[in-house]
């Protein structure tokens, strides 16, 4: 019997959610985002059955991280929000990522 490859590559999903807890550091600043803070989550697939969470500041994103989120989504519009956060913020996350991205 012929064996397949094993793992197909996955794309990456991002979401823009507050930190439930204080432990989390930030890809960017290597700063620790605090409990509550909006932060940008990377969930990434590194191996079938196995992921990572990879954690930015909305203020650390960089042209790179919002070009992936938009690879993905088709915009930042698009981009998952997480419950808790105030639709307020929500809308000054997505703006400030679209200036990233504008450059």
């Amino acid at each position: 019997m012929k064996r397949t490859p094993g793992f197909k590559t996955r794309a990456s999903t991002h979401s823009i959610d507050l930190a439930p807890t204080n432990r989390a550091m930030c890809r960017a600043c290597k700063q620790r985002v605090g409990v509550g803070e909006v932060r940008i989550v990377t969930h990434a697939f590194v191996r079938p059955g196995r992921s990572h969470d990879f954690v930015n500041h909305a203020r650390c994103a960089t042209p790179k991280l919002v070009q992936a989120m938009v690879s993905v989504y088709g915009a930042v519009q698009c981009v998952p929000v997480g419950k808790g956060v105030d639709p307020e913020e929500r809308d000054e996350v997505r703006v400030s990522l679209e200036r990233v991205l504008e450059g």
